[in-house]
């Protein structure tokens, strides 16, 4: 029997037929054998269900399973790959992204020299059609902002395949939260970070691929539907309740708390969505997030977009203005990637 950990790679799935192959061989290419796939199906209507058995066939470290209880979406198909791996460590792989040869094995490596640790972070790259032209870091750590006010204010530091898990310890923090229409990886790595999990960033070269799918802009609607905007709104409440207290005492943690409930609550008046800009505003006023400034902005926002003035070239850069002090600026994708590892 090998002393070797097994790594369950929990990878969920909807209509990505035409990239879950290349995923697969990107597992099967690892130079660290004592791994195990948990493909998790979402209802898809392409031929998912064919291209992941026919690698079940050709790999027994594959699985494929399909969801068998709502509600739909990748964070019900993460928990259910959970509940069926098992690996001491877990990792979350995307169905269009990759790893690298050597991912594996520079992961549980890194683990096993630091047992003390509940998860740990390794840097990924960003890749359109090939994977030998990732010209970018999906992002960098920072010393000067903590990882958790960075997650607030939506710049994510890391993306999900770029840790590898404690299985333990994902199970301790309950999985990721089911039924979320967006914000589903910020919601799961705040959790973590509010939990104290123990956790560090690898000095190590990027060993997994992000794709960023070539397609049009996303309008305001389309971000802002109406499961969308509940599901910020319950992002919001949830992790800033959990660090208001914290944030009446530390003035940048306050800062980037307004910042995710700005986004909701702006987000909310664009599209006309009264209730959720309304609960939103209250929570961040009853939690002394949000102060006088904040909610002066709100309201007039909410006038002129009421009386449709924002369609006025000048009154929508005024509204702009406005709101600029609680914006939120990412630098995901911004990072330049060398063979030299920085630039």
């Amino acid at each position: 029997m090998s002393q070797q950990p097994m790594v369950s790679v929990v990878v969920p799935n909807y209509n990505r037929a035409s990239f879950l192959g290349q995923t697969l061989e990107s597992l099967i290419a690892q130079t660290y054998p004592h791994w195990e796939a948990l493909v998790v199906d979402d209802g898809s209507t392409d031929n998912s269900a064919e291209v992941a058995l026919a690698y079940q066939a050709r790999d027994s470290r594959i699985r494929f399973i399909v969801r068998n209880r709502e509600p739909q979406g990748a964070p019900t198909c993460r928990n259910l790959g959970l509940e069926a791996a098992g690996g001491a460590y877990v990792i979350f792989l995307d169905s269009d992204d990759l790893l690298a040869p050597h991912c594996l094995a520079q992961r549980v490596a890194g683990m096993l020299a630091h047992p003390e640790l509940d998860f740990m972070v390794f840097p990924m790259l960003v890749f359109q059609d090939d994977p030998a032209n990732a010209s970018h870091y999906w992002n960098l750590p920072s010393d000067q902002e903590p990882d958790i006010e960075r997650f607030l204010r939506l710049d994510a530091v890391w993306q999900t395949t770029g840790p590898i898990w404690k299985r333990e310890a994902v199970q301790r923090i309950g999985g990721f939260t089911e039924g979320l229409a967006c914000w589903q990886d910020v919601d799961f790595h705040l959790k973590a970070l509010i939990a104290g999990l123990n956790y560090q960033h690898a000095q190590s070269l990027p060993d997994a691929y992000y794709r960023r799918h070539v397609s049009g802009s996303v309008s305001q609607s389309e971000i802002s539907t109406p499961p969308k905007l509940r599901a910020r709104l319950h992002v919001f409440r949830t992790h800033a309740g959990a660090l208001a207290v914290q944030g009446a005492a530390n003035p940048g943690l306050r800062k980037k708390l307004q910042q995710l409930g700005a986004n909701v609550v702006f987000g909310a008046i664009k599209v006309h969505n009264w209730d959720i800009a309304r609960k939103a505003l209250a929570f961040g006023l009853r939690r002394r997030i949000f102060g006088v400034r904040f909610t002066i902005a709100a309201v007039l926002l909410a006038l002129l977009t009421l009386l449709r003035l924002t369609r006025v070239g000048a009154i929508d850069s005024f509204g702009r203005k406005l709101t600029s002090a609680w914006r939120t600026y990412s630098t995901i994708g911004h990072y330049t990637y060398t063979n030299q590892q920085k630039n």
